[in-house]
């Protein structure tokens, strides 16, 4: 058995993994591993899961979400016992992923102080590899990441640095790289710093080395106020004095010792008893200024660049609806995505998948459980790519630099720019962009940072094979299972015509999909005189199926309607006509007949509807429609009557909607 928060929560048995979906569930079994081995009280438990305000009858509220969380663990729902006064889960050490840092990063330390680098790298790097992402990550509970979320991410890097440390010794010249990522991404540790300087002397890169000392000695200046700490200054004079290989200058050293580390301050690695301060000493010399040559006028101070700590830190995520349900599979997927430690998230995540599918709602939803991965902010945009006249990336990059606080009047005119000013923005940051409806990669490329701190998640009605670098995850229609609970919960409290039969006959014909499924909750919890019986019936008929969904501005048709609307001309015209009457089914064979062009033009043009999810193919050279895209596909067949079509590709038609 194995349980993990190093990361996205994690329940996972030989045979498979235990999604807990809920996020009070959540917040439960995080506070009962917290304090695995141990009795923790109802009182504590309720104050973490209900984040200091617990409902009246909170102990009975409890117990509903101890009985559901057994549920979703499965097997290992027997080792959550209910004692005396409260519940008890039992994990050993070497089943829980804290438990198992805590012991390599205790002998990896204990090495280090040993003498044996090369153990301490190994065991460090082992115990490092713990971790997917930040702890507590898709727990949503103030109390907990208040309590343990800053301890255990310092924990965390004082493992980064005392394996860095290891390497230094070891002379391993790969940790320059890794130091440029971590200084970037921690700007105000100064361990870091020490640590790139110490690497760059021993590659022989003395000038580089003591740029990154003048960096971080602005840095600290102009964001902190405070000047470098002992550490930090210690090391600049050694490697001042020290000079470059073969420095001609008296009083030089001379070269620099081959071997590891020679002539380096060994400080450059953690203490293992004593926290790392970086707050300045009242005595030692002060950082000297940069010295001018003989005439030299002093340059003015420039403003830094922006970094993490600069500036607003948007957050453009709406409120999250309270009858999301499911996509537990899709959720554990995208968390551990999106929250992979800085640099190691793929460049974008694609969720696509047909009109009405729920791409939003799930891509917000694991936002959510992300955000705190990404403390530079979340930026959201719609890029219309379903309606006639989609956004531009020029207009989009508009609304992201105002939100990272540019003024208007600065924003460059031309488009290369303003993609140049919004990289030059992000570099450095640990920003989550959502980009949702978008209709093809040409509009993501100029949204996306130049460096991989960040992570950019999409929503498309087709799939994206072009975006090099992304990860594309489909997102399909509900099971029927989860397709009946959703169209209850969006029916709401007031509806009182709860009949589970026709519940679960409406909940297949929508086809699990969430569009559909909230128009009939919202249909039934509007209209008390509708039955979800009589509404089933109606939906029973094809030929209205799509007149009974709509209610408000929520409107089936509509949504198919935009990526009909995407399609290239030839790619319409043969979606309307393949929707035969009372035939869901085509093959390539039988298409291009009825197309008047060959078996290899029609799968071309069948292939198209595939990357638009307007058919689906589960077996080579057979193609299906969904009932209710059929539905559409044979509306729009009937405007098609009466026009001498000739072969698909004879004609422009432009639909009416």
């Amino acid at each position: 058995m194995e349980f993990g928060i190093l990361g996205p929560l994690l329940v996972r048995d030989e045979h498979d993994d235990h999604p807990v979906a809920a996020p009070k569930q959540r917040v439960l079994l995080a506070a009962l591993l917290l304090r695995r081995g141990q009795v923790a009280s109802v009182e504590l438990l309720a104050d973490c899961v209900w984040d200091g305000r617990p409902p009246r009858a909170a102990r009975a509220a409890l117990q509903n979400t101890v009985m559901r969380l057994r549920t979703a663990l499965g097997p290992a729902g027997a080792r959550l016992e209910t004692r005396a006064g409260g519940y008890l889960l039992n994990a050993a050490p070497e089943e829980f992923d804290l438990d198992r840092f805590a012991e390599l990063h205790g002998q990896g330390r204990a090495a280090l102080a040993g003498g044996a680098p090369e153990e301490a790298a190994a065991l460090l790097a082992a115990a490092l590899d713990t971790w997917r992402g930040e702890a507590l990550l898709d727990v949503d509970s103030d109390r907990l990441r208040h309590e343990h979320g800053d301890r255990l991410a310092d924990h965390r890097l004082q493992a980064v640095e005392a394996k860095v440390a290891a390497e230094l010794r070891l002379g391993r010249h790969s940790v320059v790289a890794e130091l440029h990522a971590l200084t970037a991404a921690h700007p105000g540790r100064e361990r870091f710093w020490a640590q790139l300087m110490t690497a760059l002397y021993q590659e022989g890169r003395q000038a580089e080395a003591l740029a990154a000392f003048q960096r971080v000695r602005r840095l600290l200046d102009e964001e902190f106020g405070v000047l470098p700490g002992a550490e930090l200054r210690e090391l600049h004079q050694r490697i001042l004095r020290s000079g470059p290989v073969g420095d001609p200058r008296p009083g030089a050293s001379g070269p620099r010792a081959s071997a590891p580390g020679a002539g380096v301050p060994q400080s450059a690695g953690p203490e293992p008893s004593v926290p790392y301060s970086s707050a300045p000493e009242a005595s030692g010399p002060e950082p000297s200024a940069p010295e001018l040559a003989p005439g030299q006028v002093p340059q003015p101070r420039q403003a830094p660049a922006p970094r993490p700590t600069d500036g607003p830190r948007p957050d453009q995520l709406g409120a999250p609806l309270a009858d999301f349900t499911g996509r537990v599979a899709e959720l554990a997927v995208l968390t551990r995505l999106l929250g992979r430690p800085a640099g190691t998230a793929p460049r974008a995540v694609v969720l696509s998948g047909p009109p009405g599918s729920g791409k939003r709602v799930l891509a917000a939803e694991a936002a959510r459980a992300v955000r705190r991965a990404y403390p530079d902010g979340v930026l959201r945009a719609d890029l219309g790519g379903t309606r006639p006249w989609p956004a531009t990336a020029h207009e989009v990059l508009g609304g992201f630099l105002a939100a990272l606080g540019v003024p208007a009047a600065q924003l460059p005119a031309a488009p290369p720019a303003r993609a140049a000013m919004f990289r030059r923005l992000a570099a450095g940051r640990r920003l989550l962009v959502l980009l949702e409806d978008v209709r093809s990669a040409a509009q993501v490329r100029p949204l996306l940072p130049a460096e991989p701190l960040g992570a950019v998640l999409v929503t498309s009605r087709r799939r994206l094979p072009e975006l090099v670098g992304a990860v594309e995850l489909p997102v399909g229609p509900l099971p029927l299972a989860e397709a009946a609970t959703f169209l209850e919960r969006a029916a709401g409290a007031a509806w009182t015509g709860v009949d589970p039969v026709a519940l679960a006959e409406l909940a297949a014909l929508c086809e699990g999909l969430p569009l559909a499924l909230r128009i009939c909750g919202r249909r039934l919890a509007t209209q008390p005189e509708l039955t979800a019986r009589r509404l089933a019936e109606r939906l029973a008929d094809p030929e209205h199926r799509l007149d009974e969904l709509r209610c408000g501005e929520l409107d089936l048709r509509t949504a198919i309607a935009g990526s009909h609307r995407a399609l290239e001309p030839t790619v319409a015209i043969a979606f309307a006509r393949l929707a035969l009457p009372g035939l869901a089914t085509i093959g390539a064979r039988a298409a291009g007949e009825l197309l008047g062009t060959s078996p290899a033009a029609a799968e071309y043009l069948l292939a198209r509807l595939v990357d638009f999810h307007l058919l689906t193919s589960r077996t080579p050279g057979s193609y299906r429609y969904p009932a209710l895209l059929h539905a559409f596909a044979r509306e729009r067949a009937a405007e098609l009557d009466g026009v001498d079509a000739g072969p698909a590709g004879a004609f422009f038609l432009t639909p009416r909607y």
